[in-house]
């Protein structure tokens, strides 16, 4: 279940980077690999724990509610590239809006300067 939530982690994030048009690097996918093994030995030690505890316990408790803490922190990451590509989207919104709001400015900017390279040119 752990392994399908850092995948699903790895999708929306990869998807997220080819909506952006991020360029996907290696470190992102190390970075996976490395949740990856740093939870199965998070969860190696809860299930020692939980054999040890079992004298007391009749449940795997330390095992249960780490693979809770696990989850729900792919669960936030899943959550947060999916808030930054909508953030992203707004902020090309108001982008294009501030540009269209000055136009006119822009275009007498781009007169300045060609009439600039021009004379800079005879």
């Amino acid at each position: 279940m752990k392994v399908y939530r850092c995948f699903f982690d790895l999708f929306f994030g990869v998807k997220r980077a080819k909506r952006l048009k991020i360029v996907r690097t290696s470190f992102g996918y190390r970075r996976t690999i490395t949740k990856l093994t740093s939870y199965f030995g998070l969860m190696m030690m809860l299930s020692i724990a939980d054999i040890a505890a079992s004298v007391i316990f009749k449940m795997p408790y330390f095992t249960v509610f780490g693979a809770i803490g696990i989850i729900a922190v792919e669960a936030k990451s899943v959550f947060e590239n999916l808030k930054q590509s909508e953030k992203s989207v707004e902020e090309v919104q108001k982008a294009l809006q501030k540009l269209f709001e000055n136009r006119e400015e822009i275009k007498s900017l781009v007169e300045f300067l060609n009439t600039q390279k021009q004379e800079e040119q005879l």
